[in-house]
């Protein structure tokens, strides 16, 4: 049974940390809440236990409204996580990187419809948010599908220092015809982050980036040495492989995966199972990750590298980090087909045909495979079906 705080406890527990931070107990990036105690409380009696709640940065509020204990929440703050608070068993989910949210929240919902579920999720953006793209796309998509999710803007019309109106002009009150959105305005009382004035760091303690955070430990794999031998080609692998993901019950998000069986290679794999998403690679990934939290397997199609750099965020600051400054609560099993259009009848030019595998080599943690056999396509196939974590299969047009 979830605490039922009142404003005074609210606004109390936030004064603690921002006398630890006087205090010089936090010499960490941190958010404090604040001036928006009232329309929290009664947002909150409609949000049950059980539901999502997706939180950003400013989340200490919504945590303990959500029924994460403040001692359990003070420890995380004081251990440098402010930023990155979570609770698996509670749903609570919380990402620094503030445009990524919306299509997480997405495509938790997405996969909570499909699997009938009476659970909602409810997405906290500030008015930041509402200055990206990617909050648009989502609450298209959520409206457009009918799913389960509530995204609620807190307008406090400030982004770091600067107004509504510096950002927008005109446009700076900008009104929502959807049903999916709640907005609000407050004043909060505190600076965009910390409190006024600077601490004596000489008296703080700061551990090491990975004291906070532990890298992932690397999983092992099997060599699948009873492949070896097989005269499979290039392609016949990539579409056994996609069968075979379609028998496990996996799902294929992206545009073409439908209409066009992603080039053929989808075509043993059951429509119900393909999702054609809007040409949207940032909101595609989203609902991959959002998926992934509710135990599908989704494989993401993207038909050309160059298209990959307009989810560059959900790749690199969300399915390759969430693992890691979540301690584990929350994973991303996530497979991604990325299709490198090297070759063709038709010439593309030079922003349809370019490769960033060794880009993305460097920019994630987690596996980028490179099959050059058809061999090769399985075995890259298979450890992925195995790991807890995203993997990224490169395919050339090339090898087809």
């Amino acid at each position: 049974m979830r605490k039922q705080w009142t404003k005074e406890e609210l606004i109390a527990f936030e004064n603690e940390i921002g006398d630890l931070y006087m205090d010089n107990k936090l010499p960490f990036l941190f958010h404090l809440s604040g001036g928006n105690e009232d329309q929290l409380i009664d947002i909150f009696k409609n949000i049950k236990e059980g539901d999502y709640v997706i939180s950003n940065h400013r989340n200490h509020y919504h945590a303990l409204l959500h029924g994460v204990s403040p001692e359990e929440l003070k420890e995380k703050i004081l251990n440098g996580r402010s930023m990155f608070i979570y609770d698996r068993k509670k749903n609570f989910f919380c990402s620094a990187i503030i445009g990524g949210t919306p299509a997480i929240a997405a495509g938790i919902a997405l996969a909570l419809k499909k699997k009938k579920s009476k659970q909602k999720v409810w997405c906290f953006v500030g008015d930041a948010n509402e200055d990206s793209g990617h909050l648009f796309e989502a609450v298209r998509y959520v409206d457009g599908l009918g799913l389960p999710c509530t995204f609620i803007i807190e307008n406090n019309n400030r982004s770091v220092e600067a107004s509504n109106e510096e950002r927008w002009g005109n446009m700076a009150d900008y009104k929502w015809d959807s049903p999916s959105v709640i907005k609000y305005n407050y004043d909060i009382p505190y600076p965009h982050a910390r409190k006024p004035g600077m601490i004596d760091l000489s008296k703080a303690i700061k551990k090491t980036d990975e004291e906070y955070f532990p890298l992932l430990k690397k999983q092992i794999f099997p060599s699948f040495k009873e492949l070896e031998g097989s005269d499979i080609t290039y392609k016949d692998a990539v579409i056994q492989s996609m069968t075979e993901l379609g028998e496990k019950g996996a799902v294929f998000l992206g545009y073409n995966v439908k209409r066009g069986d992603a080039m053929g290679t989808l075509k043993d794999v059951p429509n119900e199972q393909k999702i054609e998403t809007p040409v949207a690679e940032n909101l595609m990934s989203g609902l991959a990750i959002g998926m992934s939290f509710e135990g599908f397997i989704p494989v993401i199609y993207f038909e050309r590298h160059d298209f990959m750099l307009v989810a560059a965020d959900a790749i690199c600051n969300h399915m390759d980090k969430i693992e890691r400054i979540s301690h584990g609560e929350y994973r991303v099993p996530v497979i991604i087909r990325a299709v490198s259009a090297d070759a063709g009848p038709f010439y593309s030019g030079p922003t349809h045909s370019q490769d960033f595998t060794k880009s993305f080599k460097v920019l994630v943690d987690f596996p980028v495979f490179d099959p050059v056999t058809g061999v090769d396509v399985l075995k890259a196939f298979k450890t992925a079906q195995l790991s807890n974590g995203p993997v990224m299969i490169v395919e050339r047009k090339s090898r087809y």
